[in-house]
């Protein structure tokens, strides 16, 4: 009988930790791509120039740093190695530019059939449309010579993919060292401050899966000459107002800014969404611009996507299917 009784009570304490354990949720980590930033690369000689529409701007040469720079390449294996190690996944940013050169020739000759420009979009938005990382990291660093001595001093960004806001900083100078390289003084001077670091980060992180991330939508009504603008109705209700209620219903807390509302356009900012769908696959703007245009389909409103498109920003065309 008191086996039993002891039985019994082990059985149920194993099933009341079993319940416990399944209505758990396991926490969530952001995807990182750790990439070198703008400030390093200009102080190492691997900045470029672009024709910006006449402009000439510098733009960091990443592949051609992450080719020659033995450095760079062993001080960002070795910040993923310390992120894979506390529980995040990693996108490695030469793996990633190498698959969009790779994409580059069949993209070449795609233009919008609507308005028969180009696609515009940045060679960091294309990096990132692939490799889908929620945060990126941008290293700095320095060597300074004391004597036989060299000590690193570094600054360690975190910024969110989908918005490229700021959402984490941290720098610092690691100890002095006769014999270390490089990328290990890299790491040990960034591993003083890593639990502070990755505290932000994950405090950001964990807001957006609480409250969603933000995201921007652009829509713009075609000009073929019939008239068509956002003052036209519908059943009883301009287009603007089926668009909005439409994010306002779709959104997180109802939680969006209409930064821009004329005859022909609409453009929201800070549209919340969610990181997941309820099958637990990533989501971004195009995710959200998509299921906008199925709602204008059903009501028999005519959309497409637009020539430009991030993560976190989606353009929808009015007026054309």
């Amino acid at each position: 009988m008191k086996k039993s009784i002891i039985f019994t009570i082990l059985l149920s304490v194993c099933t009341i930790m079993g319940y416990a354990q399944a209505g758990q949720v396991k926490a969530k980590k952001p995807r990182i791509m750790v990439r070198p930033a703008e400030t390093w690369c200009t102080a190492n000689g691997y900045m470029q120039q672009n024709d910006d529409q006449g402009t000439v701007v510098l733009t960091p040469n990443y592949e051609i740093a992450l080719q020659t720079s033995q450095d760079l390449n062993l001080a960002i294996s070795k910040i993923e190695g310390q992120m894979n190690e506390r529980g995040y996944s990693t996108v490695n940013f030469l793996t990633s530019i190498r698959g969009v050169k790779a994409q580059a020739g069949r993209n070449s000759g795609m233009v919008s059939k609507t308005t028969g420009s180009s696609l515009a979009v940045s060679f960091m938005d294309e990096i990132n449309k692939q490799a889908k990382a929620d945060i990126f990291f941008d290293v700095d660093w320095k060597v300074s010579t004391t004597g036989p001595k060299r000590t690193v001093s570094y600054t360690l960004n975190a910024y969110d993919a989908y918005t490229y806001n700021s959402i984490a900083s941290v720098s610092g100078s690691g100890q002095p060292s006769f014999s270390a390289e490089v990328p290990i003084l890299v790491e040990e001077a960034i591993l003083t401050n890593m639990d502070t670091f990755l505290a932000q980060l994950q405090q950001y992180f964990d807001d957006c899966l609480q409250n969603g991330r933000g995201i921007a939508l652009v829509v713009n009504c075609f000009d073929d000459g019939s008239g068509l603008d956002m003052e036209k109705e519908y059943n009883g209700k301009e287009l603007r107002e089926i668009i909005e209620d439409w994010v306002a219903d779709n959104s997180i807390g109802r939680s969006y800014n209409l930064v821009d509302d004329t005859e022909t356009s609409m453009t929201f900012q800070d549209v919340k969404i969610a990181l997941f769908d309820e099958r637990e696959r990533p989501q971004d703007a195009g995710t959200f611009g998509r299921e906008l245009r199925k709602y204008l389909t059903s009501l028999g409103i005519p959309s497409k996507q637009g020539g430009s498109r991030t993560l976190g920003r989606f353009e929808l065309i009015i007026g054309e299917k």
